[in-house]
């Protein structure tokens, strides 16, 4: 992981709606989503203000040198002994520099610190070769393999218990 890039992670707030949604509906990001098209300012906007103030969910701005990047999600389920499922979104202009690995454990440690999840889970789609390498480099585990709409997905899966 590239240590020298001051990468901090800070509560997601209201004013960040608008950020997340161009974040979301970038040409790279789109086909990675569940709904694969561009999403409306409105039908974000509701989705973002019920998630921010959703208290079984962790929502958090990645940024780099001050300045936003991506955002990355803890969501307590009720359908996996509460683990926390974990989505990330990095803005397109700064994959491949290793922001993902380190959000991913500095948002783990908050997890731990927090007390929120014993582990932390994601389906990853086996092409995003990507958030693959990101999260094994931040400590998570294949774990299984399950398929979504004809679509198979890696289920990585962290303990919180440990450290990275």
């Amino acid at each position: 992981m590239k240590e020298l890039m001051d990468i901090t992670l800070r509560k997601a707030l209201i004013e960040d709606s608008e950020i997340t949604l161009t974040w979301r509906n970038e040409p790279t990001t789109i086909p990675w989503m569940g709904s694969a098209r561009a999403l409306l300012f409105d039908e974000h906007d509701s989705w973002f203000r019920k998630t921010i103030n959703d208290p079984r969910c962790l929502f958090f701005i990645i940024e780099l040198d001050s300045k936003p990047v991506g955002q990355i999600r803890y969501h307590l389920t009720n359908s996996m002994n509460n683990y926390a499922r974990v989505s990330i979104n990095i803005t397109q202009k700064m994959h491949g520099k290793g922001i993902a690995s380190i959000a991913f454990s500095k948002g783990n440690g908050l997890v731990r610190e927090l007390g929120f999840a014993p582990k932390i889970f994601a389906h990853v789609r086996q092409d995003n070769i990507g958030s693959i390498k990101a999260m094994e480099n931040a400590g998570y585990n294949r774990a299984d393999t399950v398929e979504t709409h004809g679509i198979k997905h890696l289920v990585m899966l962290y303990n919180v218990g440990q450290k990275t």
